[in-house]
């Protein structure tokens, strides 16, 4: 803090410097005549009152924790997969009391669905009572001060839901279920806590669907209203007669719609879902925290209201940072700042022993009985195809049905088409995985009619068949525990028919179905209380029920088998019917491309075997090789046959077809003779093959095949999708371009996707990633990036980029782009790395100034070879790079024109190159759905011909669009996004013929990091850990980062930069800003990812009116300038040099054109970097030698010598128009 002195001369340590009276009445009876006569008592009351006034407005801050839908997630620990998980009370208990440690007033509230889900709670009910209900137990332990009801609490009954409700020490609250007799409420409706000085009102609420999914002796007594119309009503109860400052809707139910695009989100049932409405609707609520849906909302603004949601199972906890100020105490709170976020429980997260200790009992009694034998598994039992084909695993269930009704028809659905019954002992862990629901048993009657009404229904799962390229069998969000299979009748779904049309061939005891045929149909509770909206089972008479649960209706008839043999009888399946076949890609590419007919692709029968004579007519066809004249080589081929064989013939790809006279059509088509006609194929058609045999290119062959790679298989017989497999890899060979870009050495940096709030990044899932994408075509991928590789952490810069060449070598990469900050360390730096590289290094318009030449250890593109298919890389440089790198370290290299580049060498890299790829740390614009809205990339894209895929870099944004059809995509930053972009090639005609985009983001719970990635981070991390952990002090909030107005990482920089250079005005760039800076303990490796550049600060003098343009410069670039010392208003509608609208300094007096003040800003900036020109023409400079990095880790030591960094938002930066991005 400062020191200020006052008249007297006496010095207060610590105190805040007042800023100059401005009060306008004062200042003018101290300028005026009359105020000499006034006496000096009465003045200096006068000026003692306005010095003792309140300086700042009262603030109050309160932290809002929440989880929802934790079904029982009591301990951190998988008991289906018989594993630990990153889930549950008693490690999210660890992470609510490190909040409470903060010392701010908390709430801790739960969305409902609680008690039920976990086997945990499901033996505990079915089992030993005598201990207390676990999660009452351990929620009340953890001390919560509220729970909304979920529909899942009144699935054991009113009575079981009474004495669970008493076991608790806090209120269950639905403001909407009330009384069936009196309208009286039926449970708590809210309650009011006082937090600090905060009024706080909580509103439970709960949908209103659950008569429609719960038996009717659970609901008896109850009835459900609108949620809307008694959110309303106790809102404003709280509002006046209880005087909240504060209120939070706390409701189990989902958003209805997206809360981006308003589209609207399908339910079970119409009134499931409220929360988009309860937003838009329910005047007087703060904030709303919802659940049922299992997914996760960190945070969204819906109708002015804050809306988050925590996801499921404990595998998240919601946090809510709401701070309240008020000008006086007569004056309402008023909220000024809201954040929402929800904090993933990872594996490193330390269970709370007093909770772990309360647990241990309830988890040793799930694992006693979870690892009992049940009976044997003669083999493997499991859904090979998933939910798109019949299997033994499936029919499991039916059986069971069946076997308890005594019906002619069962229906279920498949509930994890993951589980698996492994051969040997079964245990019931097995068969709760297999059946996790807690559903009861019905029977109902229904016509012939309607069972294929209810099939029509339950096909609405399955999405429209179009042949296209990446579309999803099944309709994205449709829950896939709506989708049920029917046993005792056989059919067909077509999903090349219209939504209702689809069921075809229903046949009962081998005779078409009749429609007024009466069936007795087993079928489970949830669907007979309408769930899956299913209104011919809802409707339908019940003949037969009974109340235990189908889970134990599975473990009695194990029992009662002992031995369960696996087999089934497939009697329905999906048309076309290789939907599910691995090899649904390449043929539907077959049907895209005319080689295969639409009417025979759609009874391909993919699982028999494959003839040699299919082999020969799929090859031929393929290529087009028909011969009019028929030769008669082959005696014992097929007329129809004869043309294709012919044509093969011709270009002498039958060599080894059997004996002079013999094709044998009809024998199967082995492995090892479909690679040779396939890559003799290839030769004919002059693919880029190697001189002989090309094991590459036969390995690349199976790329998206169902056949094992090893030698062994070479014998295999294939099936017919197979077969066709390897016909369309030899035809259309696919590319797969992997691109990462401005990693900045975030070897150990996690992010989180802003959507989910799950971690992503660092380099061992990076390579894991990597690894899993190169997988699915290792011959046939090629890995770039798009620039900036080294700059940005501790770890990284340490070593001058070391670690980032190593890395980059160990995955492969083919080529990199040269990013602006490869600069930073020097020219010479960069070249010594290059040399290490063992991939290209690009930069095709980088020149030296005195040759005119390509410094020698660059080079403009590169060539290579992926099965069969040559690839050219052409590589760009930044334009601007002088402006944004320290233009000293590139004063001797010239980075010319991108476009006039590319245009003249695309021309002859496509004589050379099959295909064409353009990399370039090349910035562009977008829109919210990552569309190109403008920048560098775009004009390339739109204006240089003759490229098959471009992709782009410094601007760290995510870009996914297409210019002229072309891919054109940047992959975010700090290895955090991979883009993916597969083109499919006709090397006959040199051309792409299709190709797909995605950008795929490196979460770490997918995978399972790259061990030897993680081996190298702990070798290059060993000597800098020590360093990078050391504490420098403590940061009261998370400082966050602004690249379109002010931010508190800027804030803090800026008056930094001030106070240790003692100057009047203090400038920032926002584009060195690089991470946001945590709560809690500030070590140095925090500061340096802040800051990781070697910036040293420069001062130099400039007047009012230089210090407004130096603002309006960077402006004009999009760019956002960080200030101490003084405030300004701009709009960025307005024309270059004409944003500012106000510039003054802190007291709000206009800062005077023509005086002279003394400025500090880093040496980037002071060189012309970003386009500050007028810095760099500023007068009596000087390099002071000092980092930016010292003088932020002196500022947080000094703050927190008497306590710790705290910055708030002040409002010194306003923007008044539309946002904007600026550079990197």
């Amino acid at each position: 803090m400062g020191r200020v002195r006052y008249r007297q001369g006496i010095e207060f340590p610590g105190a805040a410097a007042r800023p100059p009276v401005s009060c306008p009445l004062f200042g003018a009876m101290l300028a005026s005549p009359l105020s000499m006569r006034i006496p000096r008592l009465v003045l200096a009351a006068m000026l003692w009152a306005w010095l003792c006034a309140p300086a700042a407005a009262e603030e109050a801050r309160i932290v809002v924790l929440h989880t929802t839908d934790l079904h029982g997630a009591l301990t951190p620990y998988d008991y289906l997969a018989d594993r630990p998980a990153a889930r549950g009370l008693v490690k999210l208990a660890t992470m609510v009391e490190a909040v409470r440690a903060e010392k701010l007033p908390t709430l801790l509230l739960d969305g409902g669905d609680c008690i039920e889900g976990s086997p945990l709670v499901t033996i505990y009910r079915h089992h030993d009572r005598a201990l207390p209900d676990p999660m009452m137990a351990a929620m009340t332990r953890m001390r919560y001060d509220a729970m909304a009801i979920g529909n899942h609490e009144f699935d054991f009954g009113r009575e079981a839901l009474e004495q669970t409700r008493a076991a608790a020490t806090f209120p269950w609250l639905a403001a909407n279920v009330v009384k069936a007799t009196d309208g009286a409420p039926a449970f708590g409706t809210s309650i009011v806590k006082m937090l600090g000085p905060l009024r706080v009102g909580v509103v439970g609420l709960t949908t209103p669907a659950v008569p429609s999914w719960e038996d009717s002796e659970n609901v008896a007594g109850l009835r459900f209203l609108s949620p809307l119309e008694a959110a309303r009503r106790e809102v404003d109860r709280l509002r006046r007669a209880e005087r909240c400052d504060l209120v939070v809707l706390l409701a189990h139910t989902g958003l209805e719609r997206d809360p981006v695009t308003g589209a609207e989100r399908r339910g079970d049932t119409p009134d499931e879902n409220w929360g988009f409405r309860l937003a838009t609707e329910v005047p007087g609520v703060d904030l709303i925290v919802l659940g049922h849906t299992h997914v996760v909302v960190p945070s969204a603004q819906i109708g002015g209201t804050l809306v988050t949601q925590a996801g499921k199972w404990g595998e998240g906890l919601g946090r809510v940072d709401l701070t309240l100020t008020r000008s006086s105490a007569a004056e309402p709170w008023k909220v000024v700042s809201r954040r929402a976020q929800v904090l993933a429980v990872a594996d490193s997260t330390a269970p709370d022993t007093s909770l772990a200790r309360l647990a241990d009992p309830y988890h040793r009694a799930a694992q006693e009985v979870l690892a009992t034998v049940i009976g044997t598994a003669a083999r493997d039992i499991a859904s090979p195809g998933g939910r798109y084909e019949d299997g033994p695993l499936w029919e499991l269930i039916h059986r069971v049905q069946l076997e308890a009704t005594g019906a002619d028809v069962s229906l279920a659905a498949l509930p994890d088409p993951a589980a698996r019954i492994a051969w040997g002992p079964i245990t019931a862990r097995d068969l709760l995985r297999a059946y996790p629901f807690g559903n009861t048993l019905s029977a109902v009657e229904l016509s012939g009619a309607a069972l294929k009404q209810v099939l029509e229904h339950s096909a609405r799962y399955l999405s429209d068949y179009t042949f296209e390229a990446g579309r999803p069998l099944s309709e994205p969000g449709y829950p896939g525990y709506n989708f049920d299979s029917a046993e005792g009748v056989t059919y067909e779904i077509d999903l090349t028919r219209p939504a209702g049309e689809r069921i075809a061939r229903l046949s009962f005891r081998g005779e078409p179905l009749a429609p007024d045929r009466r069936l007795k149909v087993a079928v489970n509770s949830y669907r007979v209380h309408g769930g899956g909206g299913f209104p011919a089972l809802s409707k339908a008479p019940i003949v037969w029920h009974q109340s235990r649960d189908i889970r134990e209706l599975l473990i009695d008839h194990v029992r009662r088998a002992r031995t369960l043999d696996g087999g089934f009888t497939r009697n329905w399946g999906i048309v076309p019917d290789y939907a599910s076949a691995r090899e649904r890609p390449l043929i539907d590419l077959l049907v895209r491309q005319g080689v295969l007919d639409r009417s025979e692709a759609l009874h391909l029968s993919p699982e028999a075997p494959a003839r040699r004579g299919d082999l020969a007519y799929w090859l031929a066809r393929a290529f087009g090789w028909r011969e009019q004249k028929l030769s008669g080589a082959f005696a014992d081929a097929p007329d129809s046959l004869e043309p294709w064989l012919d044509g093969l013939l011709k270009r002498r790809v039958l060599r080894d077809a059997g004996s002079s006279d013999q094709i044998q059509p009809f024998a199967p088509a082995r492995l090892s003779t479909a690679l040779d006609w396939c890559e003799r194929a290839a030769r004919h058609e002059r693919y880029r093959l190697k001189p002989t045999y090309d094991a590459t290119f036969r390995d690349g062959l199976l790329a998206g095949v169902g056949v094992a790679r090893r030698p062994a298989a070479r014998g295999d017989t294939l099936t017919r999708s197979q077969a066709l497999g390897i016909v369309a890899n030899t035809r259309f060979p696919w590319i797969r371009i992997l691109e990462t870009t401005d990693f900045h050495g975030a070897i150990l940096s996690v992010g989180r996707d802003r959507r989910t709030g799950r971690a992503i990044g660092t380099s061992p899932v990076l390579a894991a990633h990597i690894e899993r994408l190169r997988a699915e075509n290792p011959e046939g991928t090629v890995l770039i990036d798009g620039g900036d590789l080294f700059q940005g952490t501790m770890i990284s810069n340490l070593q001058f980029g070391r670690p980032m060449v190593e890395q980059m070598n160990a995955l492969h990469y083919a080529a990199a782009a040269i990013g602006n900050h490869e600069f930073d360390w020097s020219a010479d730096t960069l070249e010594r790395r290059v040399r290490e590289m063992r991939f290209a290094e690009l930069g095709a318009n980088l020149r030296e100034r005195r040759t005119g030449r390509m410094p020698a250890w660059v080079r403009a593109d590169t060539v290579f070879t992926r099965r069969g298919v040559r690839i050219g890389v052409l590589g760009l440089c930044y334009r601007f790079t002088p402006t944004v790198t320290l233009a000293t370290n590139v004063r001797h290299l010239e980075f010319q024109d991108d476009s006039t580049t590319a245009a003249r060498l695309v021309p002859q890299l496509r004589t050379m190159a099959d295909v064409v790829i353009g990399v370039g740390h090349i910035p562009a614009e977008t829109d919210s759905t990552r569309r190109l809205r403008g920048g560098d990339l775009a004009r390339l894209a739109r204006g240089v011909k003759g490229v098959d895929a471009w992709f782009g870099g410094h601007s760290h944004n995510q870009v996914l669009d297409r210019v002229d059809g072309v891919p054109v995509m940047i992959a975010g930053a700090h290895g955090e996004v991979i883009g993916v972009c597969d083109l499919v090639m006709d090397p006959v005609k040199h051309r792409v013929v299709e190709s797909r985009a995605d950008l795929v983001l490196t979460y770490a719970d997918q995978v399972t990091p790259d061990s030897a990635m993680q081996a190298r981070v702990e070798r290059w991390n060993s000597a800098v850990a020590p360093i990078a952990s050391k504490p420098i002090g403590k940061c009261t909030r998370r400082l966050t980062l602004s690249r379109g107005g002010e931010s508190t990482v800027g804030d803090f920089v800026a008056d930094a930069i001030r106070r240790a250079l003692g100057v009047d005005i203090a400038l920032q760039n926002s584009g060195g800003l690089r991470a946001e800076l945590g709560e809690g303990t500030v070590t140095r490796g925090a500061i340096y990812e802040v800051m990781p550049f070697d910036n040293v600060i420069f001062t130099l003098e400039l007047t009012g009116a230089e210090v407004r343009r130096a603002l309006e410069q960077a402006l004009r670039y999009g760019r956002v300038t960080q200030v101490s010392g003084v405030r300004y208003r701009f709009d960025r509608r307005r024309p270059d040099f004409q944003r500012i609208l106000s510039l003054t300094d802190t007291a709000g007096v206009a800062l005077d054109e023509s005086r002279i003040y003394k400025v500090a800003c880093n040496d980037f900036m002071a060189t012309g970097g970003d386009n500050y020109d007028v810095l760099s023409g500023g007068r009596n400079r000087t390099a002071t030698g000092v980092l930016v990095r010292d003088v932020l880790e002196a500022y947080v030591a000094q703050r927190s010598k008497t306590g710790s960094l705290d910055v708030s938002l002040d409002g010194r930066i306003e923007s008044v128009g539309q946002g904007g991005s600026g550079g990197n």
